[in-house]
């Protein structure tokens, strides 16, 4: 099997966009998953519903940034 430089072009860009999709789908439903929180604890007024969300806020910040990060290499 010959490499060209085409071939591993392409080869090189669907292992980025693999890495890439896991993250924007990832917060996606993470952000749902924030907003529902926030709105059950505005509706039950009980403080661990905000703990949790502030959890996750965190995580959601690490992987909208690594989608930001793998994203720029596509282009």
């Amino acid at each position: 099997m010959d490499f060209d430089p085409v071939l591993l072009a392409r080869l090189q860009f669907a292992f980025t966009i693999a890495f890439h999709i896991i993250f924007p789908s990832f917060t996606i439903g993470l952000s749902a998953y924030i907003a529902t929180l926030h709105v059950t604890a505005w509706l039950t007024g009980q403080d661990r519903f905000l703990r949790i969300a502030r959890f996750w806020t965190k995580i959601f910040a690490v992987s909208f940034g690594m989608g930001v990060v793998s994203g720029v290499v596509l282009s």
